[in-house]
């Protein structure tokens, strides 16, 4: 299960890089990474030991294979700065929890999934995000067909935490107090845009 939370949190970074390309006006990385040099561990070094650099081209007659693809070169610092915003998943519920994250953009009807993350009961996930407009579709449990869905607008340095518990999903906002009890769950809340 962790190894399945690896792949979708790095789905989810390649995503949101592909989306803060797309949207935010940043260009794509356009750079291929040379691969980290590999050394073998020695039990006898020479001090006086030379380095010669590898050729900067590989010969004409080698073709790339056609299986190869390569990889992104992305800043995590630079892509930190518009990482700014948050939210959280809480699974407080008996049951397992799928929750499916969707990025909505407001100038037009089209959307961007960004993957479906499942809770086991008494799990916590945070991710990192971008400002923006998100749909969270709630699963409960995770094969059901139906569930309470939320559209969030997250402003910068917002965070948003979500807890479900037996038949519903709770909701609340950083540095906001709910008013009224119907604001605390995703069904009712105000702080959803159903």
């Amino acid at each position: 299960m962790a190894h399945q939370r690896a792949i979708v949190r790095a789905g989810t970074t390649f995503a949101i890089a592909t989306l803060i390309a797309a949207c935010g006006g940043a260009s794509a990385p356009s750079s291929v990474p040379a691969a980290p040099p590999t050394s073998s561990p020695s039990t006898t070094a020479s001090p006086t030991a030379s380095v010669t650099e590898a050729p900067s081209a590989a010969p004409a007659s080698v073709a790339p294979s056609p299986k190869a693809r390569p990889s992104l070169d992305i800043d995590l610092a630079e892509l930190d700065a518009y990482l700014t915003s948050s939210i959280t998943l809480l699974d407080l519920a008996d049951d397992d929890l799928a929750v499916t994250v969707t990025y909505v953009d407001p100038g037009s009807e089209e959307s961007a999934s960004l993957g479906t993350y499942t809770l086991a009961s008494m799990d916590q996930m945070t991710n990192s995000v971008p400002p923006g407009t998100y749909r969270l579709d709630f699963r409960q449990p995770p094969d059901s067909t139906t569930g309470p869905s939320c559209t969030i607008e997250i402003a910068d340095a917002d965070g948003y935490v979500f807890a479900a518990v037996d038949d519903a999903v709770a909701i609340s906002r950083t540095g906001t107090a709910p008013t009224d009890a119907r604001e605390l769950f995703v069904a009712t809340s105000s702080l959803c845009q159903q």
